[in-house]
């Protein structure tokens, strides 16, 4: 058994991320924040009409405050309901009286789409067929999740890929162990207004830029070539009821012309500063209170203390760099010269740079998952500072300073002790939510400072993590996209993680 350090307060880490809202991380904190409403319908179907009952029951179990429709308009404007409002609609539905037309957008409210019948055989179905069909039936019943239910069993479908199947009889409890953290945390595409934009900012061709371009493309090679990765879905390809629905889409993606799964990423080498043990640093930090504290902001420079070992390391975030594919692009096969972007985060700010010579307002957008991305690289380098105090012929923090580090996200999980040795399994017990939330980009740094203190305490040189984010993927950090790769196929990966593996 590894140490559960508390090696950083979760709000701090938001507050590194750059996240001014209080997010909530437990089930039971989700379960709170949630308001739900259900979409008048008549059922006559009394299978599906006597799961709806028992799923708004076993949502007022879990502490959910669920809205009559009424109430839930009276919320909003122009017969729909109020933003933020959850809205669950059971049966098929009609062409221009879905949930869908009655909510503010697809941004400011989830629908979730409840059908009778056995859901797609997504578990035999290969990655890409499981990727498109999970997208036509998104789009056709103009939902955010799919719940399918048969004679046994109910299936939620969610866009970003998550699909778990359960037994009738466990409703109740997996309503909030499973069903509310997809409501709570959901999947709200990246505007390009949430960044600082520089267009025509970096040209991919420049020397510096030469190796890690490189290992993006001989990775996404080899991602693809394993069936790691999927091809993209176009959104021209989906068949929609009709072409209102299509606009809805097309804007709620912020005109992004398809959807991929899966980012891999090089984050940009930089110069390492050690951390700083406490009682070592300057007069006026070592005043401080960390026990009811853990960061201070001086110059919008934020310092934090890591409790590391009941060792108190000092360190200064610094601003880090990734270059990584844009959103929607083909990344079986992406274009040098133009589907790369670069994430430079600095003071709690992302700036986006796209490359040299492309067209201003093309399809040059965001990854859904920015925030975990750049979560994981400031992890990264928060660990790597811990580790030049601590071992400074560490191999993690000569790659970061010297060529820089992989970061990937694959739709899969590691299963079992083919983990080498210096990498670390963490995630496992957080509650489902997907990659591109707020709680998805805390779990990732919070999982990954754990690492860094099983990897001191047990005396191993610290390689790279594995943070599962359950009922969805994995994130992986380590030297290279290649070497990612291998370690994936070395492993089953093609069935859940195993309790046995090296764990924290």
């Amino acid at each position: 058994m590894v140490t559960q350090a508390k090696v950083l307060n979760g709000n701090t880490m938001g507050r590194i991320l750059g996240i001014t809202r209080a997010v909530p991380i437990k089930s039971c904190e989700m379960a709170r924040s949630l308001r739900v409403a259900f979409f008048p319908t008549s059922l006559t179907n009394k299978k599906l009409s006597q799961f709806v009952t028992d799923l708004k029951n076993a949502l007022l179990n879990a502490g959910v405050k669920v809205l009559s429709y009424e109430e839930a308009l009276t919320e909003g404007t122009k017969n729909r309901i109020g933003k933020g409002i959850v809205l669950i609609a059971p049966g098929e539905g009609e062409s221009g009286n879905l949930a869908i037309d009655h909510v503010c957008s697809l941004t400011h409210n989830t629908v979730v789409a409840v059908l009778d019948g056995t859901s797609p055989d997504f578990e035999r179905s290969s990655l890409q067929k499981r990727v498109d069909t999970l997208a036509c039936a998104l789009v056709w019943h103009m939902a955010h999740l799919v719940i399918y239910v048969d004679d046994l069993s109910w299936t939620t479908c969610t866009m970003n890929g998550a699909i778990e199947t359960f037994g009738l009889e466990s409703l109740r409890d997996r309503v909030l162990d499973s069903l509310v953290p997809k409501l709570a945390a959901p999947v709200i595409p990246p505007q390009k207004e949430d960044f600082d934009i520089c267009e025509n900012a970096f040209d991919p061709s420049d020397p510096k830029y030469k190796l890690n371009l490189h290992e993006l493309l001989k990775g996404a090679e080899t991602w693809g070539r394993m069936g790691l990765l999927a091809s993209r879905t176009k959104l021209e390809t989906l068949n929609f009821r009709n072409e209102k629905y299509r606009r809805i889409v097309s804007a709620y993606l912020n005109q992004r012309t398809g959807m991929s799964y899966g980012f891999l990423a090089r984050q940009l080498p930089m110069p390492v500063r050690a951390a700083v043990r406490l009682e070592e640093a300057h007069s006026m930090l070592r005043q401080l209170d960390w026990e009811e504290k853990d960061f201070i902001e001086i110059d919008s420079n934020m310092i934090v203390a890591l409790n590391l070992r009941n060792q108190r390391f000092v360190v200064t975030i610094p601003e880090i760099s990734v270059l990584c594919t844009r959103s929607g692009c083909e990344k079986l096969k992406p274009d040098p010269a133009g589907d790369f972007v670069i994430l430079t985060f600095t003071k709690g700010r992302v700036r986006l740079s796209t490359p040299k010579d492309v067209m201003h307002g093309s399809d040059c957008q965001p990854s859904f998952d920015t925030l975990t991305i750049v979560s994981h690289a400031v992890g990264n380098a928060i660990v790597a500072s811990v580790l030049c105090r601590l071992r400074r012929n560490s191999s993690f923090v000569r790659s970061l300073t010297h060529t820089g580090l992989a970061i990937a996200h694959w739709h899969g999980y590691l299963s079992n002790y083919r983990l080498p040795t210096g990498y670390f399994l963490h995630g496992q017990k957080n509650p489902p939510v997907c990659c591109s939330t707020a709680q998805a980009a805390i779990f990732s740094m919070s999982g990954k400072l754990d690492a860094l203190a099983s990897a001191i305490e047990l005396g191993i040189d610290y390689l790279g993590d594995a943070h599962v984010e359950p009922s969805h993927g994995t994130n992986l950090n380590g030297r290279s996209l290649t070497e990612l790769a291998r370690i994936v196929c070395e492993d089953t990966g093609e069935y859940p993680y195993s309790e046995s593996v090296q764990q924290i």
